[in-house]
């Protein structure tokens, strides 16, 4: 599509990753933070100025020169190392936990504290930007050099290249290589990386011409219920867990998956020898994501919960 409006001028292309978190965008003023909002559903979003300004990666001033004014687009997003530490801090306080860095950081930008917000270490990534003043760039590769010279992160591994074969090439040799990412992806985007040929290229009525998403699936396997046994906490909340036929997933071999509890169990209508789909939130956490009914042969068993706890035999009380 982009040779054929283009015809003999040859494009170059910027591929990025497409990291997993909640859009957004931030305003800076005269090289000061001014306002920021989630992009909602492209025209009204959120105002969450008060929690993104405790976002690590989004400073208060800028560095250097700044424009007179820019408004940058990007994510937000948690590191899966983070999002493990989080809820291990939900299971001791007997909250509920997250499913995936995408829920997590979507749900800590709406929280009213800030304070709680900067305990959850979210970060951002920028990617691209609405309104400017102030600036002379011609290219998507001079516009993420500014942005790093102002002191913000963007997206990393984000080569030119003057083909959409090599594109391509690269697409899939990443969507094998995601578990060395300590964030999580969800595809790539490719971009036109001249600014004229995208102003030549324009827009469909429901999006640009110069810029194509290339999703991937999600890091999910087939395994088998063997056995539901209760783990004991250090608060004394009894959580479900069910030990699974080993099946590797994103790098490593899953052979255990939290329940949660015994409502969790019941939503989703888990048995003893059930075959189920598993998948891997921020490749590090596993949760069920649906058990496959149609493959039940009668001899599965309901999983009763315990009346007295496994630990101290004292009664098990909700």
């Amino acid at each position: 599509r982009v040779r054929k409006v283009l015809r003999d001028e040859p494009p170059a292309y910027v591929v990025e990753l497409k990291i997993d978190g909640v859009a957004v965008s931030v305003i800076y003023r005269d090289g000061r933070f001014e306002l920021g909002a989630t992009r909602g559903d492209g025209e009204r979003g959120d105002e969450v100025t008060h929690n993104l300004r405790t976002v690590r990666d989004l400073p208060l001033r800028l560095r250097g020169t700044a424009p007179s004014l820019i408004e940058l687009r990007g994510e937000v997003y948690m590191m899966n190392a983070d999002l493990a530490r989080l809820n291990e801090r939900q299971a001791e306080r007997g909250e509920k936990l997250f499913a995936n860095p995408r829920n997590a950081s979507s749900g800590t930008l709406k929280l009213l504290d800030p304070r709680i917000c900067a305990e959850r270490r979210l970060r951002f990534m920028a990617h691209g930007f609405g309104v400017a003043e102030g600036i002379e760039i011609a290219t998507h590769l001079q516009f993420l050099d500014l942005v790093r010279q102002l002191g913000i992160p963007v997206v990393p591994h984000s080569p030119i290249l003057q083909a959409i074969d090599p594109v391509l090439d690269y697409c899939h040799e990443w969507a094998e290589r995601t578990h060395e990412l300590d964030f999580e992806i969800d595809g790539f985007v490719v971009k036109v990386n001249d600014f004229g040929q995208r102003n030549r290229l324009g827009a469909t009525s429901k999006a640009p011409r110069w810029v194509i998403a290339y999703k991937m699936e999600k890091w999910e396997a087939e395994t088998r219920v063997l056995d539901i046994r209760v783990n004991v906490g250090k608060t004394g909340t009894l959580t479900p867990v069910a030990d699974l036929e080993p099946v590797q997933i994103a790098g490593t071999t899953v052979s255990h998956v939290s329940l949660h509890n015994a409502e969790e169990i019941e939503r989703k209508e888990v048995m003893i020898g059930d075959t189920i789909i598993v998948e891997k939130a921020g490749k590090i956490i596993p949760h069920v994501v649906r058990v496959e009914k149609e493959k039940r042969s009668g001899k599965e068993r309901k999983f009763h919960f315990p009346k007295q706890c496994p630990a101290c035999s004292g009664p098990v009380v909700k």
